[in-house]
């Protein structure tokens, strides 16, 4: 029994059905991963947006606080707030449905906050000695209702200077 050798070389390779299977196999988990990256993506989307609630909020009352104690004037408008300081700088806060609007003379700065109702009234310290401007800004952030209130202490010189007008 002779066996007959043949001479040409065979080379090892997949076959087609074995490639086959093995495109589809790749197929199948990149699509779980598509799934699972869109489903990540939409989350952090969602994450990064409460957080700009929250970041927009904080700079908010940073800068207001800010403000008021810096400035030697406050002008209360319908819907604008002007800070005037001892260097004559200008800062403005305006009011708009959907947004807040911070104009200086160096740059603007935007909240991304909805005013509902800005009130502004005069209360005096407990001790009557001190008088004081209440601002009560009645917001939207991440769709809850709340209220933030500011106090600008006003000084003796501003009061006798209202009061000669």
């Amino acid at each position: 029994m002779f066996k007959i050798r043949n001479n040409t070389k065979s080379v090892p390779a997949f076959s087609i059905i074995e490639a086959v299977v093995g495109m589809a196999i790749t197929a199948i988990i990149m699509g779980v991963l598509f799934v699972i990256f869109s489903i990540i993506t939409g989350r952090m989307l969602d994450f990064k947006n409460q957080n700009q609630l929250v970041n927009d909020l904080n700079r908010l009352t940073y800068s207001l606080n800010k403000d008021i104690f810096e400035k030697e004037k406050m002008m209360v408008l319908e819907s604008e707030i002007d800070f005037n300081s001892y260097t004559g700088e200008r800062v403005s806060y305006q009011f708009s449905d959907d947004y807040i609007l911070r104009n200086s003379e160096t740059f603007i700065d935007t909240f991304r906050i909805k005013l509902n109702k800005m009130m502004v009234d005069t209360v005096r310290s407990k001790s009557e000695q001190f008088v004081f401007q209440k601002i009560k800004l009645n917001i939207e952030s991440n769709e809850k209702e709340m209220d933030l209130r500011f106090y600008k202490r006003v000084y003796p010189n501003e009061l006798l200077e209202k009061m000669k007008k």
